[in-house]
């Protein structure tokens, strides 16, 4: 009794109801993989609600928040310590404080509890987009689908504007950029209404070269409510990570959802540049898979691809060759993989699904 009572005298009055906030979403989180209704539900009326909040509060700043978190960390934890060594009040008032923390830390959990973990298990993707049948691939389809992505390509490759070195450039700051993926995510919700959208942004990371060490393009802080970018990469690749992030920001979860949703979004954009960046991202995964399906079929097509375009693919290949020796590199790739298993999918492996999904959307307007 006079522990509780010393708890009740000395633990802030927002910590129980902190805690008791991390053990109804963990219950939540544990059912939603089995109950999709419930989980569509925390996305729209709880998850979608805090996601614009964090956005709107911290769209006024350029700056990644989320950045000079990472820095302030470090730096908070050391503060803390001296803090609590110094403190002549007591154990109360030591006390006070780490439940305080504990508190907050409660709270940032069930952030991602809910608007993270439980959203994983929203309805697929393809049924928002009324597409069936993903699962079976037939390699006449994928044959088809790559060469008319190809195509595609191949037509946007030369209206683009292009440094002495050959790569394409956009020509837009990343604001230009996002201002330009909002607007073109308006004209899907117009067609598949069943996402919140709003007005963004993404936010470039200062410390690019080392997100490149770990073999991270872009990220999305649910609790910041950003989409952090790596800048080190071509124009192309950059607007296709802000639509990914941005994919994020309005509810798809799922990585591979989110690389198919960010192909519609650059598509359906009246930029020539969004368009070319969807189209190029997509083909790169077409021809991937293609290639170890039939490679002769591939060798067919590989080399009609614009030389453009592949000085565009070359230059983000040799960023990310550069950088897949470092330790990091393969540190984050299995921690990906980890995270990305731990939240029901199959992992690393499963971005094949914008293949199955892309040859999906493609069937009925190539193969009849």
């Amino acid at each position: 009794m006079k522990i509780i009572r010393f708890l009740k005298e000395n633990c802030p009055s927002f910590v129980p109801w902190s805690l008791l906030s991390v053990v109804i979403f963990a219950i939540l989180a544990l059912i939603a993989p089995y109950a999709t209704p419930l989980a569509d539900f925390v996305n729209s009326w709880i998850a979608t609600p805090l996601r614009v909040l964090m956005a709107n509060l911290t769209y006024i700043l350029p700056i990644s928040i989320f950045e000079i978190i990472l820095y302030l960390v470090p730096i908070g934890l050391v503060v803390l310590i001296v803090f609590l060594v110094l403190d002549k009040r007591g154990w109360g008032s030591r006390i006070r404080t780490l439940a305080a923390l504990i508190g907050v830390v409660a709270i940032i959990f069930s952030g991602y509890l809910s608007v993270m973990a439980i959203p994983y298990h929203t309805t697929p993707l393809n049924e928002h987009l009324g597409i069936s049948d993903i699962n079976e691939v037939k390699t006449d389809e994928l044959f088809e689908t790559t060469l008319y992505v190809q195509g595609e390509v191949n037509a946007l490759a030369d209206k683009l504007a292009r440094d002495t070195d050959g790569v394409s450039r956009s020509g837009y700051t990343l604001g230009e950029i996002s201002a330009l993926v909002s607007k073109s995510y308006s004209k899907v919700r117009e067609k598949y209404p069943f996402f919140y959208n709003f007005e963004s942004r993404a936010k470039p990371v200062m410390s690019s070269y080392t997100m490149s060490d770990m073999g991270i393009t872009g990220i999305y802080t649910y609790f910041t409510g950003e989409a952090n970018i790596n800048m080190s990469y071509p124009d192309y690749s950059t607007v296709f990570v802000v639509a990914h992030e941005m994919a994020h920001q309005r509810g798809i979860n799922r990585e591979n959802e989110a690389n198919f949703m960010a192909f519609l979004v650059c598509i359906s954009s009246d930029d020539d540049f969004l368009r070319y960046s969807g189209y190029l991202y997509l083909y790169e995964y077409l021809a991937s898979a293609l290639n170890r399906t039939d490679w002769e079929l591939y060798a067919g097509i590989a080399d009609n691809l614009s030389p453009l375009a592949l000085c565009d693919v070359r230059a983000s290949n040799e960023i990310t060759k550069l950088h897949r020796q470092s330790p990091l590199y393969k540190f984050m790739q299995s921690l990906n993989n980890a995270y990305l298993k731990a939240n029901g999918t199959d992992g690393v492996v499963s971005y094949g699904y914008i293949v199955r999904l892309a040859v999906a959307y493609y069937r009925p307007e190539i193969m009849e």
